[in-house]
């Protein structure tokens, strides 16, 4: 049982008088006839809660959470409890309202304190991550006769309302709960109200029987009971009018008073904050394990772990609490790695929670039961899309010959409104399903129409990506713009490409994906993976334009040595080629620019000035400023290339100049990173350093994508460290680690240098044998051959050579998530002695 209420509450001088009996909450004594009797301590508060709540039926999800706060305990020691005090005052002094809960029913005889204040009561102690939702729903039913807390199930809709409720409950007379959870016919809606507010009364003379009461009346769990609990609603409110009812419901009641507060999931640290144990997901499933296992505690070895389980759980406190009482007997590592199979994980909910809580399946089949047959479709079809989706997209994948795009608009409003679909904020707003849902509906498209759902899917994102990047292509979007639109559908890429290049999907659809996400290396080097794996497909049955895009792609991979410089050549040759015989100017210009940037590098300056004068004769003075940005850039590299150093930075400034011009701050962000790095190369370690420090403060105030950001924060910590700071090279890299490790970036020179000049000799040597293995991979640029240069020379000095051997030998060896691994434990770790100069 999770707690959803508070401690029990007792005002100092309250005594409580009934029968023989005498009740002292301060000494926390209840004497018979004057003499004290042995009572537990579990026995006490339950009497107690009853007594001081005896205005009304108390729900036993209450009753567990205040006389077992945090605890997950069996059903049968409530009855246990209720036995025992029936045997001490009476039978008749505790009534049971079967499937409902318990209400005290002895008279209270002399001055006995009323029940304290709500401005005296403790607030809620378990409200994890939930005063700010607690706050507006107080502010809400200070002003609202009707207000409904939406949510999905299992998010915490009944426990904010408790909570509400005994915040409020001094500003009112009496506070009723009606739970609906146990009730599945629709005519004794009205008999269940009636019955909780101790009034006889049909369902039309409901309103008169109220119209004289002032109450606080909870309709808790309403959303398979809509169309009649919504009536008598209408009936209560213009009938009575200081009654106030607070709904807790997966949908909205759609009544004209009614005010709507949308419960979200917890909140979950999106990185390595600070103060991560604050935040409500890791606490709530901190407090969970806790109250299991008392010897848990939640420290910085194991922190990770209980972030990354919250962060898959998206926040959903029930999914939250069954995780938590796995984690006590299996570990924290063991149920993060047994999530993919999380319905058969989190199972074990108390047996005193609603019974469609006590497995997450169990949830989410109440939910879907509660669906009609098109919205079932629509919503199995929605799992096929991972990371959200746009209202178009949606149609394009779940509208069939059956249900067309009209239709599943209409179903996709009222999946949101049923709490299946999440709409988060946004122009265009996006929607998307949490990761339990989206498993849950995964498994039911399984039972159905995967193969076709799927297939629409990859088509889907093949259409999207086409439209794009020829917008991109053609300069009808700028940098920025395409990277606003596209980085939010990468989780949807992968998975569409991962279909069309698999068993039974689609060859020309995987290269159209691979193609057209070309210009997503910059965002996700991925991409070239893609385009090496589609390789055996591209043949004289491709189209002539997908196979030109595809070629175009594949010269554009200039970050890593995985494409050959010769086969980047002849992938540039055949897209010019393509591009010059049917007139595409403008992609003819970019393909040359790249194509140029091999022929150099492969020794043959006379091709490569022939091919960039080919692209400066083509470019026009009406084209957008990222084709004259790229022009600019390039001579400004060639320059300093050349060690026309007076030449190449006035370049390098006008470029970074006509990009804010324009207002494209991506754009601009990278060209100045080119200026910061070329500053650098040229030995102006100072300026290099006012350069890129100006950067870093501006990026922290106007954040781009992360693949542009773990470039600069990582060519700043290798700046500092060369420059002697490293207190201040150690900021950069706390910086940088998070983006990497979003990025999958995996470039350690930097890193190599700075451990070095921090002391840290050995994660530096199996870092740079970890470099020097890769080194065939990826092109090493002139700053980071200087750094390893001046590291490994470093090494050599401050360790024997066998030693240094061994270490670079085990760093070769080094897979990616080890060598990050190594670099994020180093960097938690004190450093050594540092070396200076």
């Amino acid at each position: 049982m999770s707690a959803k209420g508070s401690p029990v509450s007792t005002q100092v001088n309250a005594t409580y008088r009934f029968g023989r009996f005498q009740m002292d909450p301060a000494q926390r004594r209840l004497l018979v006839d004057g003499r004290a009797v042995a009572l537990g301590q579990r026995a006490f508060d339950l009497l107690l809660t009853l007594v001081e709540r005896r205005d009304r039926l108390v729900p036993k999800r209450e009753l567990f959470d205040v006389v077992w706060p945090g605890l997950v305990v069996e059903e049968n020691n409530l009855q246990v409890q209720v036995s025992a005090l029936r045997k001490l005052i009476g039978n008749q002094a505790i009534e049971t309202v079967p499937g409902r809960g318990y209400r005290f029913r002895a008279a209270l005889e002399g001055a006995a304190t009323a029940p304290a204040p709500a401005a005296t009561r403790p607030a809620p102690s378990d409200l994890f991550g939930r005063v700010e939702d607690l706050a507006a729903l107080c502010a809400l039913l200070e002003t609202h006769r009707l207000v409904t807390v939406v949510g999905a199930g299992g998010i915490g809709k009944s426990r904010l309302a408790l909570a509400a409720a005994h915040t409020l409950s001094g500003r009112s007379p009496e506070v009723r709960i009606v739970e609906f959870a146990g009730l599945s016919e629709p005519t004794l809606v009205g008999k269940a109200i009636a019955q909780a507010l101790d009034v006889k009364a049909s369902d039309a003379s409901l309103g008169t029987a109220l119209a004289a009461r002032r109450a606080l009346v909870i309709l808790d769990n309403c959303e398979h009971l809509l169309n009649a609990i919504a009536p008598l609603v209408e009936v209560i409110l213009q009938a009575a009018p200081d009654v106030t009812l607070l709904a807790t419901s997966q949908e909205p009641l759609r009544l004209p008073q009614e005010q709507r507060y949308r419960l979200m999931p917890l909140a979950v640290p999106t990185g390595s904050e600070s103060d991560a144990r604050a935040f409500g997901a890791v606490a709530l499933f901190a407090a969970r394990v806790r109250a299991s296992d008392p010897r848990f505690a939640l420290g910085d070895e194991n922190l990770a772990l209980a972030i990354d389980i919250c962060r898959q759980l998206d926040g959903l406190p029930l999914a939250i609490e069954l995780a938590a009482a796995r984690a006590a007997t299996l570990g924290l590592r063991a149920v993060r790695d047994k999530l993919d199979a999380r319905f058969k994980l989190l199972t074990g909910g108390s047996r005193a929670t609603l019974r469609r809580h006590q497995t997450l399946r169990a949830a989410l089949e109440w939910s879907h039961h509660l669906l009609g047959a098109d919205e079932r479709t629509v919503f199995r079809r929605l799992g096929a899309f991972a990371g959200g989706f746009t209202v178009e997209l949606a149609q394009a994948v779940a509208a069939d010959a059956a249900l067309d795009e009209w239709q599943v608009l209409d179903t996709l409003s009222s999946l949101v409104d049923k709490s299946l679909v999440s709409m988060d904020p946004g122009d265009p707003p996006r929607y998307r399903l949490l990761e339990s849902a989206r498993a849950f509906a995964l498994e039911q498209l399984a039972q159905g129409d995967a193969d076709a759902t799927l297939r629409r899917h990859a088509n889907a994102m093949r259409d999207f990506l086409v439209r794009i990047d020829d917008a991109n292509m053609d300069g009808h979007l700028r940098t920025d713009q395409y990277a606003a639109r596209v980085l939010p559908e990468l989780d949807n890429l992968r998975a569409a490409f991962t279909w069309a290049d698999g068993d039974g999907g689609d060859a020309h659809t995987a290269v159209a994906l691979a193609a057209h996400a070309g210009s997503l290396i910059d965002h996700s080097i991925e991409c070239i993976d893609w385009l090496l794996a589609v390789d055996r497909h591209v043949d004289d049955a491709l189209p002539p334009p997908l196979a030109a895009r595809y070629f175009r792609a594949l010269a554009a991979s200039n970050m890593t040595r995985r494409v050959t410089n010769a086969r980047q050549v002849e992938a540039g040759t055949r897209a010019a080629a393509y591009y010059r015989a049917h007139d595409h100017p403008r992609r003819l210009f970019s393909t040359l620019m790249r194509l140029c940037l091999y022929q150099r590098e492969a020794g043959d300056g006379t091709a490569a000035d022939a091919t960039q004068e080919e692209a400066r004769a083509l470019l026009r003075p009406d084209w957008p400023v990222e084709y004259h940005a790229m022009m600019l850039r390039r001579d400004a590299n060639e320059a300093c290339i050349a060690g026309r150093y007076a030449e190449a930075v006035p370049l390098s400034r006008e470029a970074v100049r006509l990009c804010a011009s324009a207002g494209d701050w991506r754009l601009e962000v990278m060209c100045r990173i080119q200026l910061a790095d070329m500053l650098w190369a040229m030995g102006t370690l100072q300026k290099a350093l006012t350069e890129a420090r100006a950067l870093a403060q501006s990026l922290r105030e106007r954040p781009v994508p992360p693949a542009d950001m773990d470039m600069h924060f990582t060519n700043l910590l290798g700046m500092e460290s060369e420059f002697g700071n490293v207190a201040e090279a150690a900021a950069a890299a706390h910086e940088a680690l998070p983006l990497i490790l979003r990025t999958g970036s995996r470039y350690y020179e930097e890193w190599v240098h700075f451990f070095w000049r921090r002391g840290q000799h050995d994660v530096a040597a199996r870092l740079c044998g970890q470099c020097d293995a890769r080194r065939k991979e990826y092109m090493v640029q002139v700053n980071e051959r200087r750094l390893l240069e001046q590291a490994r020379a470093g090494l050599a000095a401050a360790m024997d050579a066998p030693t240094l051997a061994a270490r670079l030998s085990a760093g070769a060896a080094l897979s990616d998530a080890e060598a990050i691994a190594a670099v994020a434990q180093a960097l938690g770790e004190p450093p050594a002695t540092p070396r200076a100069g």
